[in-house]
């Protein structure tokens, strides 16, 4: 066990993370926003691009198991450390030509990097949280990593105007924030109190989850999937059309708020009421918005440049207030999965089931941004979104088969008086 500070150091410690983490996501949100422009592909062809931005979280989805193994066996900030530094030579690497081969290898390295930063952040922010605050905490994760991306999204949209002739130098930009953030993170994070696991393999770890954890992993992966079709959201843009897409910055920034006051007050929330009863109330939500997302896609991208904001809402209609009241209530779900994780997690394995998590979500945008790509190439806009919904409708029923399941398995072991399942 390593002996850990006080609850004021921890508090700082915790903070910290939550600047990292933001730092981190700035590169991120910049490279989001630029590389539909930087990248050398034709427009007819979205399925490359699809895969192109693909590689990125599946290698994360491919490392995320034993890079979590890593973080319960040589220490949280050792991971954290490494992957901010891998991040920032990696992005340089991609601004130095935009050659496919080059861009997609680099792209899919940062994955290794962004699995070690953000496994280990998870896993640190467990370890300085308990039950009762830990889904507010998990919000305040999900809340510095919105921030910083639509930091990013906003400088992104800047060098775009500012590297119009050679789009490159945004990287190198970014490669230098990620870089000064590596150092100020090196002599500024100290590891926290945690539980050390002395060894095992990654079959023994993961035959301790409980069968509630993995009812909970089909919904996880389709959230994670549609998270991957939104990735897809500058392509699309850019196909109807939209050359300038600064116009599209406040509405990007409006989401991005309310994703992440929502993350924090659902995360509170679930500290309250119960992890599943919060995931519900998300699923629904999400659901209802990639119903009405096609529709107010459309009605959006028409809306002309410079138009006031009265007459954008009268281009398009109360459908606006109605998907932001179902996209904050979207916002419920990533809170209270990662807190019910945490919760499930025994001490001395949260790297390891943090590393699940990095999994699902890696292996569900790869999926999501693919099929994404594929669904556009077949039927437009219409088929992207709506593919999705039913994606999530139908892993989210599997879901709620499951935990049905269990907790009707549960009842009668306690019938029995035996143990309702191993422990994690």
């Amino acid at each position: 066990m390593v002996k850990g500070p006080s609850w004021l150091a921890k508090l700082g410690t915790l903070s910290l993370l939550y600047v990292s983490v933001f730092l981190t996501r700035i590169g991120f949100g910049s490279i989001l926003v630029i590389f539909p422009y930087y990248l050398n592909i034709p427009l007819s062809n979205s399925s490359l691009a699809g895969i192109i931005i693909a590689l990125y979280p599946a290698v994360e989805g491919f490392s995320a198991l034993p890079v979590g193994t890593f973080v319960d066996l040589r220490g949280r900030r050792k991971a954290f450390v490494a992957g901010m530094t891998m991040i920032s030579i990696l992005t340089l690497l991609i601004g130095l030509s935009n050659n496919l081969v080059l861009v997609g290898g680099a792209h899919a390295l940062e994955g290794l990097a962004a699995a070690m930063v953000t496994i280990a952040s998870l896993t640190m922010i467990t370890d300085l949280t308990v039950k009762e605050n830990r889904g507010a905490s998990m919000g305040g994760f999900d809340l510095a990593n919105l921030a910083g991306y639509g930091t990013g999204i906003l400088l992104g949209l800047t060098f775009l105007h500012v590297f119009a002739t050679d789009l490159g130098y945004s990287f190198l930009v970014v490669s230098g924030v990620m870089g000064a953030s590596a150092i100020f993170v090196y002599f500024a994070l100290h590891e926290p109190v945690h539980s050390s696991m002395e060894r095992g393999s990654l079959r023994g770890i993961y035959e301790t989850f409980t069968g509630d954890v993995i009812g909970i992993l089909p919904v996880w992966f389709s959230l994670t999937v549609v998270l991957g079709f939104f990735l897809f959201l500058p392509r699309l843009v850019k196909n109807a059309g939209v050359t300038d897409l600064a116009q599209s910055a406040p509405l990007i920034l409006l989401a991005l708020l309310v994703l992440g006051v929502g993350s924090v007050m659902f995360g509170r929330l679930s500290d309250r009421i119960g992890r599943m009863k919060t995931m519900l109330i998300g699923a629904l939500g999400e659901l209802g918005f990639l119903l009405v997302l096609p529709d107010l896609f459309q009605r959006l991208v028409v809306i002309p440049p410079g138009t006031p904001w009265i007459d954008s809402y009268n281009m398009v209609g109360p459908i606006i207030i109605v998907g932001g009241i179902l996209f904050l209530l979207g916002s419920a779900l990533i809170p209270s999965i990662l807190a019910y994780i945490g919760d499930k997690a025994a001490k001395e394995f949260r790297g390891s089931a943090m590393g699940l998590y990095s999994l699902m979500l890696s292996g569900g945008i790869a999926v999501g941004t693919v099929l994404a790509g594929v669904s556009d190439d077949l039927g437009g806009v219409q088929a992207v979104f709506y593919s999705a919904a039913v994606i999530f409708g139908g892993l989210g029923l599997i879901s709620a088969w499951l935990l049905r399941k269990q907790q009707g398995l549960a009842k009668r072991v306690v019938d029995l008086k035996g143990p309702v399942s191993k422990p994690i």
